[in-house]
């Protein structure tokens, strides 16, 4: 059975880089971002247009090029997690958590009893096809996947304490442009890196790992410094934007 890397990784204290996959339902793109050396993509099925059989091709992909897939779905409802789960992704990302409750049952949707309520089909792509057994299966899955929630408001950093806290929980993923606008400010604004640096102090003393979703490396780096672990930068379309832009710079230039 497959071990989660990137949730061994967190939970020794080391950095993890990934990048969303956004827009292009393509499973050559994790075999691209494995050979670059990223250790995680998050298959954003939030704002992405990715169906469930086209979410499986990708994470399958991912599975067999040996990078973490990860998937943010689009609430942390029992149906859309397990299912995604059935198709191979090794973590889930919950989006807009702002209750304990709703992290509570986000995170019981992803591990299968005594730890939680999902409903066991093993030996499908949540294991590479291979026939399981049942308490095996149950025991290593509960042990490897990756349960993160996305701090992306006011309320959700107010009531961050009670969020870290909740059991079974891996980290939290900072979102500052939702956090920006839920505060009615530009990113840029000094009060988003203030609110960040407290996500981060209570991560550590709830030991889960803290991260964020940026489109710079070089803030990347700056969070890195001050503690985040959990690190995705840009999406495959930024990527392929910055790429065209620089590329007719340099053309044209």
């Amino acid at each position: 059975m497959r071990e989660n890397v990137v949730r061994g990784k967190l939970k020794r204290g080391e950095a993890v880089y990934g990048m969303m996959i956004s827009e292009f339902d393509n499973p050559v793109i994790p075999i691209i971002l494995a050979d670059a050396g990223l250790d995680f993509f998050i298959l954003d099925m939030e704002h992405g247009a990715f169906t469930l059989t086209s979410a499986l091709h990708i994470l399958q992909m991912g599975r067999l090029a040996n990078i973490t897939p990860l998937v943010r779905v689009p609430d942390g409802m029992y149906h859309l997690i397990a299912s995604v789960l059935d198709a191979g992704a090794q973590g889930i990302v919950v989006p807009r958590v702002e209750t304990r409750e709703v992290a509570e049952r986000s995170i019981a949707a992803m591990r299968y009893p005594p730890l939680g309520v999902r409903g066991v089909y093993g030996g499908k792509a949540n294991n590479d096809y291979q026939p399981v057994s049942l308490l095996e299966y149950t025991r290593h899955a509960n042990e490897n996947i990756l349960a993160i929630i996305q701090i992306e408001s006011k309320t959700a950093v107010e009531h961050a304490d009670e969020l870290l806290s909740t059991p079974g929980l891996d980290g939290a993923l900072v979102g500052p442009w939702d956090l920006a606008s839920s505060l009615g400010v530009d990113p840029s604004e000094p009060i988003i890196d203030t609110m960040t640096q407290k996500i981060i102090g209570i991560a550590k003393r709830h030991n889960v790992a803290s991260g964020i979703h940026v489109g710079d490396p070089a803030r990347i780096k700056h969070w890195q410094a001050q503690g985040m672990t959990f690190l995705s930068c840009l999406s495959e379309l930024e990527m392929l934007r910055n790429s065209a832009y620089s590329l007719v710079k340099a053309l044209r230039g």
